[in-house]
Order: C-alpha cells, then sequence, then structure tokens
C-alpha cells in the first residue's frame, strides 16, 4: 500500500517525447505571446517614439524627473491643466498629488494604459497548455494540481532568500558602501505606503514581507500559474523522456527567448539590444534548473508557481539597497554578476541532490517501477 501510495505521488512520463506537442504548445505560446507584444511596442510609439516602452513608462510610473521631463518635451499638447492633481485612496478619501512628476506619473499610467498588457502574456502558457490537454485527449489528471510536502517549499524559499542575501552582499562590496537601508535612492519624493508617509524601515519590511512573501501568493499567484502550468505543467513532462539536463537546457532557452520581445522593450535590462535577451536566457535555463527539478520533486504546480512568485517578490529588494540604475547587465539580480551566484549555487545544488537526479520522483508509462 505504502508503494501504491508513493507511486501515485509520482510524475508520470511518456517514453518517448511527442515533438508533436511540444512544437504545437511552443509555437502557439509564441504566437499570441508575440502578437500581444507587438500592440504593446505599438502603444510604446506613443508614448515615445524613440525609447523602449516598458522600460521608459516605468520611469515615468516611478516619477523620475528626466523622463517626466522628456514626455512632457514629446507631448507639447499635454498641458499643465490636463495632469490630475488627486487619486482616490482607499476608502475613497482623495489624496493630493503635489508635484509635477507625481501628476504625470499618474496621467501617464491611465493615458497610456496599453503599454501595462504585456503582463497579460504571462497566462497564456497555461491557456495554451489547457486548449492541448483537450486537443490532444492528455486529460488532466498528471496536471501537478496537488501542495505537496511542505519541506519542498522550505527548501524553495530558503535558496531565493539565500540569492537575494548573497546579491545584495555583493552588490554592495562591488559599489564598496553599505547597502541603502534607509532607501535614500528611492525617497526623492517620500517613502509612502498606502497613500501616507512611512519610514525606510517600515517600508523595507513591508516590501520584504508582504510583498515579497505573502502579498504574491494571492493573486499574483494567478499569473504565476499561468506561466507554470505551461511550462513546467505540460511543456517539461513532454521533454523528459530526453532526460533532464537536456530538457532541462531546452526549457530555459525556450522559456527565455519567450520573454525576448518585453526584454527588447526595456523590461529588466532597460535596453533595446539582444545583450539583454542573451542575459535572461542564461537566467531562465539556471533558474529553471531549480523551478524543473522542485517540479519533478514535488509533482507540484503549486509548489514552482509559489516559488516563482517569491522569486518576483523577493528580487525587487536586491534593488531597493542596492539600487543599479544603469548597470542592470553587469551586477545581481540579473546581470552578469548575479547569473554567476545562480550558477554557484546551482553547483552546489547538483552537489546537494546527485546531480538533480529525479528517477525517484517519476514514472514512465509501460515501464515496471521497482
Amino acid at each position: 500500500m505504502k508503494n501504491k501510495k508513493n507511486q501515485n505521488t509520482k510524475l508520470i512520463i511518456d517514453q518517448k517525447v511527442s515533438w508533436k506537442k511540444v512544437i504545437w504548445f511552443v509555437g502557439l505560446t509564441y504566437l499570441v505571446s508575440f502578437l500581444l507584444c507587438g500592440f504593446v511596442y505599438k502603444a510604446g510609439k506613443k508614448l515615445d517614439p524613440d525609447l523602449p516602452a516598458i522600460k521608459h513608462f516605468t520611469d515615468i510610473v516611478q516619477q523620475d524627473p528626466d523622463a517626466v521631463a522628456r514626455y512632457l518635451d514629446i507631448h507639447p499638447e499635454v498641458e499643465i491643466d490636463d495632469l490630475p492633481t488627486f487619486v482616490l485612496g482607499r476608502g475613497a478619501e482623495p489624496i493630493d498629488l503635489t508635484s509635477l512628476e507625481e501628476r504625470v506619473a499618474v496621467y501617464v499610467s491611465q493615458k497610456h494604459l496599453g503599454i501595462q498588457a504585456f503582463g497579460i502574456m504571462m497566462i497564456f502558457p497555461a491557456l495554451i497548455a489547457f486548449i492541448l490537454r483537450l486537443i490532444f485527449a492528455d486529460g488532466f489528471k498528471n496536471s501537478g494540481f496537488r501542495f505537496g510536502k511542505f519541506k519542498n517549499y522550505l527548501y524553495m524559499l530558503a535558496v531565493i532568500v539565500i540569492f537575494v542575501g548573497i546579491s545584495i552582499l555583493i552588490n554592495a562590496l562591488i559599489y564598496g558602501k553599505s547597502p541603502d537601508w534607509q532607501l535614500s535612492n528611492m525617497g526623492a519624493h517620500g517613502l509612502t505606503l498606502l497613500g501616507k508617509p512611512a519610514s525606510a524601515g517600515l517600508f523595507w519590511t513591508f516590501q520584504f514581507l508582504i510583498i515579497g512573501l505573502v502579498a504574491n501568493l494571492t493573486f499574483p499567484i494567478i499569473m504565476m500559474l499561468g506561466e507554470e502550468y505551461g511550462w513546467r505543467s505540460y511543456l517539461l513532462p513532454k521533454l523528459l523522456p530526453m532526460g533532464f539536463w537536456k530538457a532541462n537546457i531546452i526549457m530555459g532557452v525556450i522559456w527565455g527567448l519567450w520573454h525576448a520581445p518585453v526584454i527588447l522593450m526595456g523590461y529588466n535590462y532597460g535596453m533595446y539590444a539582444w545583450t539583454g535577451v542573451v542575459l535572461f536566457v542564461l537566467v531562465t535555463t539556471i533558474l529553471g534548473t531549480l523551478f524543473n527539478y522542485m517540479y519533478v520533486r514535488g509533482n507540484s504546480v503549486l509548489l514552482v508557481a509559489v516559488g516563482h512568485g517569491w522569486f518576483n517578490g523577493l528580487v525587487p529588494s536586491v534593488m531597493l539597497l542596492t539600487g543599479f540604475m544603469g548597470k542592470e547587465t553587469i551586477v545581481a539580480p540579473l546581470g552578469i554578476i548575479g547569473i554567476i551566484v545562480m550558477l554557484i549555487l546551482l553547483l552546489v545544488g547538483a552537489k546537494l541532490t546527485n546531480n538533480f537526479d529525479i528517477k525517484p520522483y517519476i514514472e514512465i508509462k509501460g515501464v515496471e517501477n521497482e
């Protein structure tokens, strides 16, 4: 009975790779995602014809004075009287916008809403996987919708926290100064939480504990599942018959190149150049090793969705404490140094897991397992 129970928790894979299903999934996911990115790119041209859409939009919304000045210079039709003077806070009470940067930030976030549509692409992998499961009659039984062992979540969180901690330390050493605990780089316009002034300590605690660890497990988890139900729950098992490492590298490249359009519009690295795409493919390949192994180990898409959420939620802590604007391609978390840190952690992980051995956690269809 115990052996049967253990087998029921294993990931079931085919004996051979179904390239037909792989090609259909990757092709359709790329097609719909890139079409969306084309719309975002076109919307970005209305914001600024010469700068990466997502990067410039983010700079304005974050109230960067230079970005705001450039926007007003490019859009002389926007007059001061057109800019909002307040926003509605929680409870519908008005919150005054006291600076030009704040007023432009709110105006742009409302006027150029289409640029933010790129976030919707996160649900496409799951949508395509769902459709293909129906078309190819794969069913949904082997989808990894189980919580799994709690200790796997602790392992996932530990790796991410260690990476964030090392990244903060190394960035501080490179700059030759202590982390910006007072968040002076972020406080040019005052730190606020829920529309009210906040101290650096409270802001940092809120970002790390509430946003990083808790909030990313609520609504954002839907978006994380949008990716992970496609990449990990559908595509990975289709590739695993060729072995973990081959499947892992192919997955990493496919996952990374899927981000290429948004990277080229300034997401993460703030540039048009393909340098950012190459770096991010390395990131997705190394980070994907953690997600791929933990998915197989726990046979749980919820586990990797939570891990994805934690990574996205905690990594901004590195930027908060060791801001690196202009050096994104070099320092941690996603630059060359961050990739080196990831690689070192990967090697440690390989040592602890017998080179990421997945044999104890999989069951091959048609093959008797001892």
